[in-house]
């Protein structure tokens, strides 16, 4: 897909959400979804690899939640995985705080990779698994958030 068709796409569907993207911010989500589906040939990162699905289903779906996010706020994404949520909100909004944590390493080199060709700010990740993150870590965030790491019930007690 072509950034002026992607634009298109994904200017369209965050305004659904009211969330109005600059052109710098197209541009990185862009550029991930690019490095998503080439480093997606060497490692499974996700199933999802159509680019609008990936808009909609990773980008937009990830970005619901900004509106809970203000500026200097800590948030922790749990079982990160391809950087989702929590690489999408730090593209829109750099004055929070993510600390992204997922327990394979190939991932957590995918996601340093994206961070520094982004050049995003205010985000690092942390390999570990959440049982041991949350055991050894005495750090406490505003927001904890996570996409499909366990049942609800489990994942609770994940982020407490």
């Amino acid at each position: 897909m072509e950034i002026q068709e992607f634009s298109k796409e994904l200017k369209e569907k965050s305004k659904s959400i009211n969330i109005h993207l600059e052109d710098k911010q197209i541009e990185k989500f862009y550029n991930y979804m690019n490095l998503l589906l080439e480093w997606n040939e060497k490692m499974n990162l996700t199933a999802i690899t159509e680019p609008k699905e990936v808009i909609l289903k990773h980008f937009i779906d990830s970005a619901t939640i900004i509106k809970y996010i203000e500026n200097g706020m800590q948030i922790v994404d749990v079982g990160t995985g391809a950087g989702f949520p929590g690489i999408p909100l730090n593209i829109i909004n750099s004055e929070a705080s993510y600390t992204l944590v997922d327990s394979l390493n190939k991932r957590i080199n995918f996601l340093n990779e994206v961070i520094n060709s982004l050049q995003l700010n205010n985000i690092n990740t942390i390999h570990s698994r959440i049982e041991e993150f949350g055991r050894d870590n005495k750090e406490s965030f505003d927001i904890a958030t996570s996409r499909a790491v366990a049942s609800l019930n489990i994942l609770l007690e994940y982020l407490l």
